[in-house]
């Protein structure tokens, strides 16, 4: 009992009260996160064209890129607690929106809303875990959220099914609830962290931000590895089409992956930790790529279960350390701001990926292409690596030195 004790400390121990909340948070919210999901499916049944259902579901992914530009503004100047509250809040009011959409006019406007308001307390949230958090225990937390999130997913994907045979309406209702859950979880928990006046003003804003060359090299970094990542939503599947393999295989790979996620993702990290967090990530991004790209010569349905055993093993390492590695540079009082910048190579994934995807595969090149991004993803993330040492070991100085000091140390490395 002591051994399992101390094994469960060593995975889930010396996380604050707040990290906590967000956890419970995150996991609630993710179970309910449903509408999107199932979307297309309930606007194919009301007779929308395929068109017109691109067009609402491409308004929701333009719209977040501002959502998460929003986000990250709201949080370091009004403070995080309040933005988490405000955006949630405002998802469930875009969430409800949809659900009473009578025409396409209507269901645009709410797309947009939604998209704008569903990614405002993301930056708030990854702000309060950086700052909440001792920095030893940063690749736990973030890890950890990552595997609430998949628990969450898992577990909506099974209840929802059966839900959608008794009406959409029933998802909109779930999916609207637990974002008023989760907003009351941070209302109730998380203390009120309104920034002084002087925080304000030494709080870098963008302008600063795409200024500071480490992080823009990080943002990129990470833009690029999780353009990789879409390849499992978009490549994968048509490599299975062209193999003649059921569409019900890929729901197994999928299944797997949360799984394998779910099982290992604690250990992993704990193990993960004891290392230098930018080469893990870049190794993590080339061994995402490696697996992918062994789905080109896959034929048959184990050869495939290979593969998702090892791009799997670098999501693991890639969610622990992508966001944690944006915290470790971010000066004090710019997080929600330098956590939007990695919201944006996240959204920039989701555009791109697809369509990069799609292209690539219809002239025999995407699995190739994935291999060499892995390789890149490494020699990329160890080309920044004396830059983010200087950062991350130095002491820590004014926010306006440390885009300065930031400049000169990659132009000398570069």
């Amino acid at each position: 009992m002591t051994t399992l004790s101390r094994g469960a400390s060593a995975l889930f121990g010396g996380l604050p009260t707040v990290f906590w909340l967000l956890f419970c948070g995150q996991l609630v919210n993710r179970f309910g996160g449903v509408v999107l999901p199932f979307l297309v499916f309930y606007l194919g049944g009301r007779g929308y064209a395929p068109t017109e259902i691109a067009t609402v579901m491409a308004v929701y992914g333009l719209s977040g890129l501002a959502g998460q530009a929003l986000g990250g503004y709201l949080a370091d100047r009004f403070g995080r607690r309040i933005t988490l509250v405000g955006g949630l809040l405002s998802t469930a009011a875009c969430l409800t929106m949809i659900g009473l959409a009578g025409n396409l006019a209507w269901l645009v406007a709410s797309a947009a809303a939604l998209g704008l308001a569903g990614d405002v307390y993301r930056p708030a949230a990854s702000a309060l875990v950086a700052e909440m958090t001792p920095a030893e225990q940063r690749p736990k937390a973030f890890g950890l959220m990552h595997w609430a999130f998949n628990v969450g997913a898992a577990l909506s994907g099974a209840v929802a099914g059966l839900l959608l045979a008794h009406g959409y309406w029933i998802l909109v209702v779930l999916d609207a609830a637990t974002s008023v859950t989760f907003a009351v979880i941070v209302a109730v928990g998380v203390p009120r962290d309104r920034p002084s006046p002087r925080r304000r003003r030494e709080r870098i804003g963008y302008a600063g931000a795409v200024r500071d060359r480490l992080l823009l090299g990080v943002v990129a970094l990470i833009a690029l590895g999780l353009t990789l990542y879409t390849q499992v939503r978009i490549g994968l599947p048509l490599e299975l089409t062209a193999d003649g393999l059921p569409p019900s295989l890929f729901g197994l790979l999928i299944t797997l992956n949360a799984a394998l996620v779910v099982i290992f993702q604690p250990i992993a990290v704990a193990w993960l930790s004891r290392f230098r967090r930018l080469p893990v990530l870049g190794l993590s991004m080339a061994l995402l790529g490696a697996g992918l790209a062994l789905s080109g010569p896959a034929t048959e349905p184990w050869q495939y279960v290979v593969t998702v055993a090892l791009w799997s093993a670098g999501e693991i390492g890639m969610a622990a350390f992508e966001v944690t590695v944006i915290a470790d540079i971010t000066p004090d009082g710019s997080h929600g701001t330098y956590q939007a910048m990695f919201g944006w190579a996240d959204a920039i994934s989701r555009f791109g990926g697809p369509i990069a995807g799609a292209a690539l595969f219809g002239v025999s090149a995407l699995w190739a292409a994935c291999a060499a991004g892995g390789v890149l993803c490494a020699v990329l993330a160890f080309a920044l690596l004396p830059a983010f040492t200087r950062r991350t070991t130095s002491p820590s100085p004014p926010p306006a030195t440390v885009v300065a000091a930031t400049e000169e140390a990659v132009h000398r490395s570069s």
